[in-house]
């Protein structure tokens, strides 16, 4: 298809309910790396999935495994010689906001305020509300303070939320976070995911792509791409470390991440009989095991 618009999937599947109509979902979805080549690799490879409004979906692989194309997808953003069926569902017809690695690459205005009203006026936002809504996206993110430094005196990671306050302004069901945090370090990226936790909270589904596991959460769905396929759907915790843990390699291994060393120690206390499921995985998870350690006080 030359402008790369993916087909409503309006009868692709079927009657179904008022409310399970709301979802997102994609059909068969391929998408070639040359769209003009019918032989050309497969960046997507009929993918099918469902993503329901107010959920937290987080999408992982090893570079060129196609999560940023199907986050993309999920955006709503074109993708030239797509095939397949999308119903947006909940997420509407106009493309989600959306928040890259880069963020110099989507930053037009000249300071941060500047860059929340563009998104707002961009997102049809009524202009009598421009204030009072850059003022609350500004105390959302925390970025008061900064909302008219220009970008020269921001740090990369200070740019980095900027860009998603702004994306994120506007509202929307829908919040894309492609790799966001990849070129932050821990602080930034701590505020980055704080950003979209606050966003979830108040209602918002997130697509959240990311190679870094230790952001992964138990409670979160998981679904991790290899060579184009969706090869897992799941929780974050049989993500990491199989079901029952270590009886064979686990989805994360088998799609090409490595284990985070706490994992690995987890998997390994584990197997001496010294732990029993659930393993940690959350920050408040490791907490509680170094209590019963002895190793944290109370």
């Amino acid at each position: 298809m030359s402008n790369g618009k993916i087909p409503e999937a309006s009868e692709t599947f079927g009657a179904e309910s008022a409310e399970a109509l709301q979802a997102l979902r994609i059909h068969e979805l391929s998408v070639r790396s040359d769209p003009d080549d019918p032989e050309s690799s497969l960046r997507l490879d009929s993918v099918s999935l469902r993503l329901e409004p107010g959920e937290w979906l987080t999408l992982v692989g090893v570079n060129g495994s196609g999560k940023s194309t199907l986050a993309r997808v999920l955006a709503g953003l074109p993708e030239a010689g797509a095939t397949g069926s999308m119903a947006r569902g909940f997420a509407g017809v106009y493309p989600a906001a959306y928040v890259m690695q880069n963020p110099d690459a989507q930053l037009f205005g000249e300071t941060l305020r500047e860059e929340i009203q563009f998104a707002l006026e961009w997102s049809g936002q009524p202009a009598g509300l421009f204030a009072e809504r850059t003022e609350a996206a500004l105390g959302l993110s925390g970025m008061e303070e900064l909302a008219d430094l220009p970008w020269s005196e921001l740090s990369g990671g200070q740019r980095q939320l900027a860009a998603a306050t702004a994306a994120a302004a506007g509202g929307g069901p829908l919040l894309v976070f492609d790799e966001a945090t990849s070129m932050l370090d821990e602080t930034a990226g701590r505020a980055l995911r704080d950003l979209a936790l606050s966003h979830h909270r108040n209602g918002a589904a997130i697509v959240w792509v990311t190679q870094r596991l230790d952001e992964l959460e138990p409670e979160h769905r998981v679904m991790a791409m290899s060579r184009g396929r969706l090869v897992f759907d799941g929780d974050g915790r049989t993500f990491l470390y199989g079901s029952p843990p270590g009886a064979e390699r686990s989805p994360c291994v088998q799609c090409g991440l490595r284990l985070p060393y706490l994992a690995e120690l987890a998997l390994e206390m584990y197997r001496r009989g010294d732990w029993a499921e659930p393993l940690p995985m959350s920050e408040r998870e490791w907490a509680e095991k170094r209590r019963k350690a002895g190793l944290e006080r109370e």
